[in-house]
């Protein structure tokens, strides 16, 4: 069956990237959500999709010129300040399996670090459009589960799956033909659908065989 992905939590519902968010993903029941890591000026793991913090908090200035105490001093909805990774590990452990989106130099070591202290790496899948980076943490840990998101798919992205030993490919959702999908589970690895945000275009992902697909609205496709 085809696993639920709750983007940046369930950001449909909720400020993307804060503990709200990922608790309605949890209350929502997605198999994985989603979330993205960059580093604090003082190397905390931070959770924050955007390199500057202006967008979805009432602060200025970048995620990695600022200390995890000033970041903490910004707010990105009421009551919801930016957590750090470890704020999300604690809330989601047990309850939901993340999926880690490496975003900037030095998340590779520190979010294997962090999944590794709290041994969830079972429930642990890390990704990113950049390739140094996950080729850096299988280099860390080769027992990390990957997905490699592609905003194009060509012969280098099949011949990746070897070289790197990618579990997941991840792939625009309007992108993703059925001989997508054959040549990627041919190779062993699965596929990841991004950004399916209609019922209409999740039919579809599912009649042709993509593993799982992630949503900023995963009610659509979850009924409880």
């Amino acid at each position: 069956m085809m696993k639920i992905v709750g983007h940046r939590g369930a950001e449909g519902y909720a400020p993307e990237n804060t503990l709200l968010s990922f608790q309605t993903a949890i209350d929502i029941g997605c198999d994985r959500t989603e979330l993205d890591v960059r580093l604090s000026k003082d190397g905390e793991a931070i959770v924050m999709h955007d390199a500057e913090v202006s967008r979805t908090t009432n602060g200025h200035g970048r995620v990695d010129g600022l200390t995890l105490a000033e970041l903490k001093t910004l707010e990105c909805a009421p009551q919801q300040k930016i957590p750090t990774l470890q704020e999300v590990i604690d809330l989601c452990k047990g309850k939901i399996d993340l999926q880690i989106e490496l975003k900037a130099d030095g998340t590779p070591a520190k979010v294997n670090e962090l999944v590794t202290k709290d041994n969830i790496l079972s429930h642990v899948i890390v990704s990113s459009f950049d390739i140094e980076l996950i080729k850096e943490i299988k280099r860390i840990n080769p027992s990390i589960r990957v997905l490699y998101l592609v905003r194009e798919f060509d012969q280098s992205v099949l011949d990746l799956i070897k070289i790197v030993s990618l579990e997941y490919v991840g792939l625009r959702s309007t992108v993703i033909t059925k001989s997508m999908v054959n040549d990627i589970h041919q190779l062993g690895a699965k596929v990841y659908a991004y950004r399916v945000d209609d019922t209409e275009t999740g039919q579809r992902l599912t009649g042709i065989g993509v593993d799982d697909i992630g949503t900023s609205f995963p009610k659509m496709f979850l009924k409880k």
